[in-house]
């Protein structure tokens, strides 16, 4: 099982965000910059994210982008259902397959794909945004901010 490019693009944006310590909204540029995305593709993802009411984005000269209530409280398992959808990991169905409802194949993979959501429920959006990740990213913050103002 490999997680889509937007998932992927969702979670570094989520941890990225919750790592501002408040005081001014994250930029998509900068974003962008520091894990070198299209803006085109966050534009996207900010929007989903924003739909979801896990970040907040405001427009214009002041705007950007800032966690939602409760967001870090969000299992990642529950980011991943949402962002992923309801897709199994085999379809059965196209092209048919002969062995469709007398194969344990499908089962099991079912069976293993829940069992990585519910590995994924115990962790939540500040468990993997905390400690060294979370030294990572205020870094980063700073590089950006002195950056702009060099």
């Amino acid at each position: 099982m490999q997680l889509t490019r937007f998932s992927d693009y969702a979670l570094r944006l989520l941890m990225y965000v919750s790592r501002g310590d408040g005081s001014r909204p994250i930029t998509i540029a900068e974003v962008g910059q520091q894990f070198d995305i299209s803006h085109n593709h966050l534009v996207k993802v900010a929007a989903r994210l924003s739909k979801l009411g896990w970040i907040t984005a405001t427009r214009g000269r002041h705007g950007g982008l800032q966690l939602g209530p409760d967001a870090e409280r969000l299992s990642v398992g529950t980011i991943l259902r949402e962002l992923e959808g309801h897709k199994s990991i085999i379809d059965c169905a196209d092209p048919p397959c002969a062995l469709q409802g007398n194969c344990r194949l499908k089962r099991a993979l079912d069976e293993a794909e829940e069992a990585f959501y519910s590995a994924l429920d115990g962790v939540t959006l500040a468990d993997v945004a905390g400690s060294r990740t979370a030294e990572s990213i205020i870094s980063l913050h700073r590089d950006f901010l002195s950056r702009r103002t060099a």
